[in-house]
C-alpha cells in the first residue's frame, strides 16, 4: 500500500513533535511539516517559516495553502489549536485533526482573538485529540457536546527494560525537571527545601531548565535562603539524557501551579522513580497518591516539604512507590501504544472521509 501523506503544523524544536513525526513516518506515512520558527528536523520533509512577533501565523496564511496545495495530504494534523490550528483550517483539506497541549485551552493563556480563533479551529475540526481526560474534559467546556469528537490520545514514553537505583552519595538527591517559568512552581519548591534543610541537612536538589528571566529571581531566592549548599542550577538537559539524569536522584518534584499532563512525571515513573507533584489538572491520571507518589496541594510549600521529608526518611516506601510507578507507566504511558493509537486514528479518518 502506498504511503499516506499527513501534512502536519507544529514547532519543529518541540521534542513531542519530533517524536510524532519520526515515529509516524516509520507507520507508512509519508509526514510532511510546517513549522513556524525552529529548525528543519533531518527525519522528516520540513518547511520553516519565519517567525515574525505575534502576527506571524497570520502571516503565513497563504504560503500554508500554498504548502497543502503542493503537498496534497491525505489528512492534514495541527498540534495547538490556535496558531497551528488556523494554518490548518485555511487550506481546506479533510480530514482535519487537531492535537490540544493545554495553554491553548486554558483561559488565563490566551487574549480574546486567540480565543475566539481557537474555539472556531476546534469547531471545525473533524477531530480533537487531548493528552489527558482532564484536557478532554476543558476543551469539552470550550465548545459544548462534542458527540465523541475528541479522543484521549497521550505522549507516550519509552519504557526502558530495568528500573537502576541511584548510586553514588548516601545523601538523598531529588530533581526537578520543568523551565523557569512561574506556572512551574520551582520558587514553592525551593521554599519547601528552605523546611526540609532543617531536618535533612545534606539532601540534594537538582533544578534543570534553560537560563531565562525567572531564573536570575530563582537562583536569588536560594541565595537569600541559604539553600545555595543544597541547590544546584544544572541548565537545560537534553531529551536523549533525561533518563541518564532521572536515575541519578531518588524521586522527582513536580510543584506545578497547573499542569494538563505531566509529562515528566511519566518520565520519572517509566525510570522507577517515585513522584511529589501538585494535585492539580491531569497530574492526579499519572501520578496516583499513595501508590506511585504523593500528590500535594498546590502552592503549598509546606505540605510540599513534609512529602518530601516522608519520601527521603523512607527509602524503602521511596522505592515501592517508584516500581509501582514503572508497571502502571509500562501499561498506560508506553510510546509504542500511543503511537499505535494515533496511526489507527489517522487511517479512520482518511477512511471515513474518503467514504464521504
Amino acid at each position: 500500500m502506498s504511503k499516506r501523506r499527513i501534512l502536519i503544523f507544529g514547532w519543529s524544536d518541540s521534542v513531542h513533535i519530533q517524536r510524532w513525526c519520526q515515529g509516524l513516518s516509520c507507520k507508512n506515512f509519508e509526514i510532511k511539516l510546517v513549522s513556524v520558527g525552529g529548525e528543519p528536523l533531518s527525519s522528516v520533509e520540513t518547511v520553516n517559516l519565519p517567525r515574525k512577533g505575534k502576527l506571524s501565523y497570520l502571516s503565513q496564511l497563504s504560503r500554508a495553502a500554498r504548502e497543502a496545495e503542493s503537498f496534497k495530504p491525505h489528512l492534514v494534523h495541527a498540534h495547538y489549536a490556535a496558531g497551528n490550528g488556523l494554518l490548518a483550517l485555511v487550506t481546506k483539506h479533510r480530514p482535519f485533526l487537531v492535537s490540544v497541549w493545554g495553554s491553548d485551552i486554558n483561559k488565563k493563556s490566551n487574549n480574546l482573538i486567540a480565543r475566539f480563533i481557537t474555539k472556531r479551529v476546534l469547531k471545525k475540526a473533524d477531530h480533537i485529540t487531548a493528552t489527558s481526560r482532564f484536557l478532554k474534559e476543558e476543551t469539552e467546556k470550550l465548545i459544548g457536546s462534542a458527540d465523541n469528537k475528541i479522543s484521549v490520545i497521550p505522549f507516550g514514553v519509552t519504557i526502558p527494560e530495568n528500573i537502576f537505583e541511584a548510586e553514588g552519595s548516601a545523601a538523598i538527591k531529588i530533581c526537578f525537571i520543568k523551565n523557569h517559568r512561574l506556572v512551574y512552581g520551582a520558587d514553592i519548591l525551593i521554599k519547601a527545601m528552605a523546611e526540609v534543610k532543617k531536618e535533612i541537612p545534606d539532601i540534594k536538589l537538582s533544578l534543570t531548565g534553560a537560563e531565562n528571566a525567572q531564573t536570575s529571581v530563582l537562583k536569588k531566592l536560594t541565595n537569600e535562603l541559604g539553600l545555595s549548599d543544597i541547590i544546584q542550577f544544572v541548565g537545560h538537559i537534553n531529551y536523549s539524557q533525561i533518563y541518564t539524569f532521572i536515575r541519578e536522584h531518588h524521586f522527582m518534584v513536580m510543584p506545578s501551579r497547573a499542569e494538563s499532563f505531566g509529562v515528566a512525571a511519566v518520565e520519572a515513573s517509566a525510570c522507577g522513580r517515585a513522584v511529589i507533584a501538585s494535585d492539580v489538572g491531569g497530574v492526579p491520571e499519572v501520578v496516583i497518591d499513595t501508590e506511585t507518589g504523593i500528590l500535594v496541594q498546590p502552592e503549598n510549600h509546606i505540605a510540599l516539604a513534609r512529602a518530601i521529608i516522608e519520601l527521603a526518611k523512607n527509602p524503602e516506601k521511596c522505592r515501592q512507590m517508584g516500581r509501582a510507578g514503572y508497571d502502571f507507566v509500562k501499561e498506560n504511558y508506553d510510546w509504542e501504544k500511543s503511537l499505535e493509537a494515533m496511526s489507527k486514528l489517522y487511517d479512520r479518518l482518511i477512511y471515513e472521509s474518503a467514504q464521504n
